[in-house]
């Protein structure tokens, strides 16, 4: 027995508002849909089907095509099914609905020059030019450094242009690749990420770290991404299973060992999780969800308070991180030395002779504002501020503006990793040092970090590029063509 109308198209509504909540996929939609109605979705006639090919055909953005092809469908299923209730036969309203939507190629040509990728040349050439900026900057600041340790300036110099030119690679590399793996294959990639940060625990160590281990973990974030879209309309257990990707995580940035890492990439993880959760990405927003989210972070919180209330050494070791000058022989020599050539606070004994070797041989790589302001004065210091800024703010601005669960997440968790880089860096260049920090984007001398930073902002950009496509919402020119 079928279902009067306005019954049917109320069940639908139902079906529909409970698909969104829990964020069910088209296909998914689609088959609630047609059990309610009770019936088959009657496929588009051979003539029709044509038609969506050839105009789609004319498109040059290939990744576009099947986004668009399922808009035209939609709309001439729309008006086949109109022509079908006035009365026509299929072969007749197949033609009707042709004739209606007009010649293919030229909707084609059309959909063409409206369905093209949308790159940020703002942001794409900042990257390349705070990226040459940084290496103008470091071989500057280690000239004294090849002078005294007897290397070849031209050396040096060919070292970094090395880097750079692999970094630029890089970042075109991942420009030009399709973000979406990141989702599709999120459980083979964290595997193989998982495997390979295995095999460097045991890797070469240098400065007492796993070198090359302590710069693969900083990749996590867009893995996660993509396992927080695999898990979306899941609920708690999709929640869960986030968080459960986190301990492998821990134990490799404990082996490298790298303090930032884990705390960094902690706090964006669980603020990548938390946002998803307060939009209704794992249905319906709970408090126990956002405790759940957030949890990781909260426990570390707890444990630092627990510790500093129990502990009294941790308590001295933190009236030093701040107030460096009350240990200025032991742990708060570094940070003394940093606080006296930024800001002019003396501290007993200190003479010019003492820190200028550590200013100027040491501040190239980890102290890149002490170093500038030592050299050039606070001008220096503050345009390269300046220049990690504008990165971070148009940075940001892309992530804003993506509409995707998986575009928005991705370019999240790269910029708010950058972002937390940034200000221990910055902490640490006005000698406060909480947790080594692990460089400044684009700027830190270092060639894996250099390469490392252009992949993940060439991922970034990717998502900017044909983040449209992830949400199905086609450019306003291709809604007025239609």
């Amino acid at each position: 027995m079928r279902l009067p109308d306005p019954v049917r198209r109320y069940l639908l509504h139902l079906l529909e508002r409970d698909a969104a909540e829990r964020a069910l996929d088209d296909a998914e939609l689609q088959a609630l849909a047609t059990a309610a109605e009770g019936r088959n979705i009657k496929p588009l006639p051979e003539l029709l089907r044509g038609w969506v090919n050839s105009a789609t055909a004319q498109m040059r953005w290939k990744r576009a095509r099947p986004v668009a092809a399922k808009e035209l469908a939609d709309h001439l299923s729309d008006q086949y099914e109109a022509f079908l209730d006035e009365g026509m036969d299929e072969d007749a309203a197949a033609q009707a609905t042709a004739r209606e939507m007009g010649d293919a190629v030229e909707t084609g040509t059309r959909l063409d020059r409206a369905w093209r990728p949308r790159p940020d040349w703002v942001m794409l050439g900042i990257v390349l030019v705070v990226a040459a900026a940084g290496l103008v900057l470091q071989y500057l600041l280690r000239l004294p450094l090849c002078e005294y340790t007897g290397i070849s300036v031209q050396e040096s110099l060919h070292t970094q242009l090395f880097y750079f030119v692999v970094g630029v690679c890089l970042l075109l590399a991942a420009y030009f690749a399709d973000y979406t793996m990141l989702g599709r294959h999120c459980w083979l990639l964290y595997g193989a990420w998982v495997v390979i940060g295995l095999l460097l625990t045991q890797g070469p160590i240098s400065m007492g770290k796993l070198y090359h281990l302590s710069c693969w973990v900083w990749f996590f974030p867009v893995l996660f991404a993509g396992i927080l879209f695999r898990q979306r309309g899941k609920r708690t257990r999709g929640i869960g299973i986030c968080l459960l990707s986190l301990p492998a995580m821990w134990f490799l940035a404990l082996h490298a060992p790298s303090m930032a890492a884990i705390t960094v990439q902690t706090v964006v993880c669980c603020g990548m999780l938390f946002m998803a959760v307060w939009r209704g990405t794992f249905g319906r927003r709970t408090r126990g969800k956002l405790a759940l989210a957030a949890s990781p972070v909260l426990a570390m919180a707890l444990y630092c308070l627990f510790l500093y209330g129990t502990d009294s050494y941790i308590r001295e070791k933190l009236a030093v991180v701040l107030f460096p000058q009350r240990d200025v022989l032991g742990n708060g020599w570094q940070g003394s030395v940093i606080q006296y050539v930024m800001f002019g606070i003396r501290y007993p004994d200190c003479e010019k002779g003492g820190f200028e070797a550590f200013v100027r041989y040491e501040g190239a790589t980890d102290l890149l504002f002490v170093s500038a302001k030592y050299c050039w004065g606070w001008a220096a210091a503050l345009l390269i501020l300046a220049s990690a800024v504008l990165l971070l703010v148009w940075g940001f601005r892309i992530a804003r503006r993506q509409t995707g669960l998986l575009a928005r997440s991705v370019c999240m968790g790269v910029m708010a990793t950058f972002a937390l880089q940034t200000f221990l860096y910055v902490l640490q260049n006005c000698g406060i040092i909480l947790i080594a920090s692990y460089g400044l984007p684009l700027l830190s001398y270092g060639g894996n970090y250099l390469c490392q930073t252009m992949l993940l902002l060439g991922l970034l950009l990717s998502a900017q590029r044909s983040g449209q496509l992830e949400s199905g919402l086609a450019p306003q020119s291709s809604r007025s063509v239609q």
